[in-house]
């Protein structure tokens, strides 16, 4: 569990994110994970998988999202689309979902 979610928020998060756990890996990170977040902040996770997620997949997963009863935006980032001082950044804060 990360500080910046209520377990109720948590097991939505895992449940729309269970399907897809067999060929991605998915990290929390940014400020819910750090504790600086605020009510309306959104949550932040990064995928990473053999290769990138296709685009309908991950419109899938953001509908599904948009969807729920989470009452914050989810975002997403792509292990093989960011920039690497970006991923050196946040890595040392990740957390599996």
């Amino acid at each position: 569990m990360i500080k910046g979610l209520t377990p109720k928020e948590e097991t939505i998060v895992k449940k729309i994110l269970e399907p897809y756990q067999t060929e991605y890996q998915f990290f929390y990170y940014g400020s819910r994970v750090k504790g600086n977040y605020e009510k309306s902040s959104d949550l932040d996770i990064l995928i990473k998988g053999e290769s990138q997620m296709p685009y309908d997949k991950l419109e899938v997963i953001k509908f599904l999202f948009d969807n729920s009863d989470l009452p914050f935006v989810v975002n997403f980032a792509d292990f093989y689309s960011i920039d690497e001082k970006f991923y050196k950044l946040i890595e040392k804060d990740f957390i599996l979902v």
